[in-house]
């Protein structure tokens, strides 16, 4: 299978452990990644990679991930980019903010690497 068919995931996360775990557990389930730290350059990365996906942490440095979802559905050329909140932020309001903002799937912190995985796919895959 040549790159360009491999699903690209853009991980938006400062967390470096988490990070390397994601990076790890995606390449090995043949997903090409690209990570950011923070969320000017998570939303610059988004409208300039167009990814498959985005998985956005909420708590980050610059930018929250609430306004790169925002800004991701308010843009014409991002507007359609599948996106999962993954986050410590799994209070109740905080879920109806990022559903209100048309949030592909929300999974909290912590998490199971095995359920993340299967839902990542389920979002790859659909349509």
């Amino acid at each position: 299978m040549s790159d360009h068919k491999v699903p690209l995931i853009l991980l938006v996360e400062d967390n470096p452990g988490i990070a390397k775990l994601i990076t790890f557990k995606l390449d090995q389930n043949k997903y090409r990644v690209e990570h950011r730290d923070n969320g000017k350059e998570g939303w610059e990365a988004a409208r300039n990679l167009h990814p498959d996906l985005v998985v956005l942490d909420v708590m980050l440095p610059g930018i929250s991930g609430f306004e790169i979802l925002r800004k991701i559905r308010e843009h014409p050329e991002t507007e359609d980019l599948k996106v999962m909140m993954l986050t410590t932020k799994n209070r109740e309001d905080d879920l109806n903010k990022g559903f209100e903002l048309n949030v592909d799937d929300y999974m909290s912190k912590p998490f199971k690497i095995g359920e993340f995985l299967l839902r990542i796919n389920k979002i790859i895959n659909a349509n």
